[in-house]
């Protein structure tokens, strides 16, 4: 089944996570010119003429020029030394060219490969050489050839993303991770060139445990926390793979961990506050009345702000019910003074204090579409989950958009109707405005998610990455279908 999003993204249900073995016999120029083993960002910029390239032996591979960086070096390595461990140990004649002074290119994420029968000749620098790895080691077929060979399919690809962030989330406050699986997920997101990891760490069930608020963590039934070492770790290895952590911490909603943890946070402390065991959305939030909520908000942001290089902080924003701000006197009387409309506004002006902060610390913040409702702050970016139209809205606004429509790309959801489907929430799952769309992201919710893997390799995922290289629908279709039927229905 394909289904369409309105504002012209498109996500086919299926997955791998292993990419398939490369058919012997590669399509021709009239066949359709998307391999789902090649996860290249521009479809139509895929060219095979049917001949190959033979690798019996070890190659090395050379810089134009003799010019690289440390990086660029490190991105060469990494595949001289996978296509050699397929090889037998012996020398190859074949050429293999990595040129990284071409400033042709169309942006830092471009690149080209162009593979004849004499070698294999690269162009792209330090991510686009990156990502011209992964499309090259996706080529790399499973097994040796009866003659004990290696066969590549010559192709000429040009390829450049649609969108500069293509990310994915994951809550690790409902069920907890540990570091090697965060590290194995970054891991797979760069091999499918998705460079932004959406990491979800506070909520109703629990707050990382923050070394100025150490109560945050008690009580967690849900497992361990991430220390500053550990989180550095993850972030260098992120970097190490092109992709951009950012963080997020749950305000004004999602906050009983918090307010269990510090009461006085709420807007009618309680000593029978406790950690949420259950899901769902929880009328105790954090006072927007009070001064010490926002003083105890900005110092767990300077604890995460030296942790994480991103220039995006996501703040949440989503699901704050505002039933204990209109009983709350401390709530009301901030309304008053301000001269707000009504609890919505309030929200509006929580959301537009912490961006104030976060911009006079050199970030901007990131919040689900709800921070539309009372007045968009002024340099927000919008995640888009409750459909497409809060960010058509905020592209409207001129405000960056990330589109994360909950009924395409939450990877939580079911997917049909087979016993066979894991627990889960139980959910089936103008051009001037298209300027302000800036890319995709999917979600991984944990209330029933035990590992992350398990999503990754459950129906309806590999079409993903087909959500940022589309260009043309009626093409996109086409190429689309015939890979899903090639690869997944045979």
């Amino acid at each position: 089944m394909v289904r369409f999003i309105s504002f012209g993204i498109i996500l086919i249900n299926s997955l791998i996570v292993v990419p398939p073995p490369i058919s012997k016999t590669m399509p021709s120029r009239s066949k359709p010119t998307v391999l789902l083993a090649i996860i290249i960002f521009d479809s139509p910029a895929y060219v095979s003429n049917g001949d190959s390239l033979t690798v019996k032996g070890q190659i090395r591979i050379k810089f134009e020029k003799q010019k690289w960086t440390a990086k660029e070096l490190k991105t060469a390595q990494i595949f001289e030394n996978i296509l050699n461990s397929k090889v037998p140990n012996k020398g190859a004649d074949v050429k293999i060219l990595f040129n990284t002074t071409d400033n042709t290119l169309a942006n830092k994420e471009s690149y080209k490969i162009s593979i004849t029968s004499k070698g294999i000749f690269v162009t792209g620098q330090e991510e686009g050489l990156f990502y011209a790895v992964q499309s090259l080691l996706q080529l790399l077929p499973n097994h040796l050839s009866g003659n004990n060979e290696l066969k590549l399919p010559c192709v000429e690809i040009e390829d450049q993303p649609r969108y500069s962030y293509r990310g994915l989330q994951l809550d690790v406050s409902r069920h907890f991770f540990s570091t090697a699986v965060i590290k194995d997920l970054i891991s797979q997101m760069s091999y499918y060139k998705l460079n932004n990891f959406h990491w979800h760490l506070t909520d109703d069930q629990v707050g990382n445990k923050f070394e100025r608020f150490p109560r945050f963590f008690d009580g967690n039934p849900y497992g361990g926390f991430y220390t500053q070492e550990e989180i550095k770790d993850i972030v260098q290895y992120a970097q190490e793979h092109y992709v951009n952590i950012i963080p997020e911490i749950e305000m004004p909603g999602h906050a009983s961990a918090a307010v269990a943890a510090y009461p006085n946070l709420a807007c009618f402390p309680s000593p029978d506050f406790k950690v949420i065991e259950s899901w769902g959305v929880f009328e105790d939030v954090f006072c927007a009345g009070k001064e010490e909520t926002f003083v105890f908000l900005q110092d767990v942001l300077d604890e995460i702000l030296p942790l994480f290089p991103s220039t995006y902080i996501h703040i949440g924003g989503d699901e704050c019910p505002k039933t204990k701000w209109k009983q709350c006197p401390n709530c009301q009387k901030r309304i008053k003074e301000l001269g707000l409309k009504d609890e919505h506004e309030l929200q509006s002006y929580f959301v537009k204090r912490m961006e104030k902060y976060l911009n006079a610390n050199g970030r901007q913040i990131f919040g689900w579409d709800e921070i539309l409702e009372g007045g968009l702050a002024p340099n927000a970016a919008v995640m888009s989950w409750r459909g497409e139209s809060g960010g058509i809205s905020a592209a409207k606004q001129k405000h960056p958009v990330i589109m994360t429509p909950e009924d395409y790309v939450y990877f939580d959801h079911n997917q049909g109707y087979s016993l066979q489907e894991p627990l889960s929430v139980g959910r089936l799952t103008t051009l001037e405005e298209q300027l302000y769309i800036k890319g995709v992201q999917a979600n991984l919710w944990s209330e029933y998610l035990t590992s992350p893997r398990m999503a990754w390799l459950h129906p309806n995922r590999s079409g993903f990455p087909f959500l940022y290289f589309y260009y043309g629908r009626s093409r996109f279709v086409c190429n689309a279908y015939q890979v899903l039927r090639q690869y997944h229905f045979q």
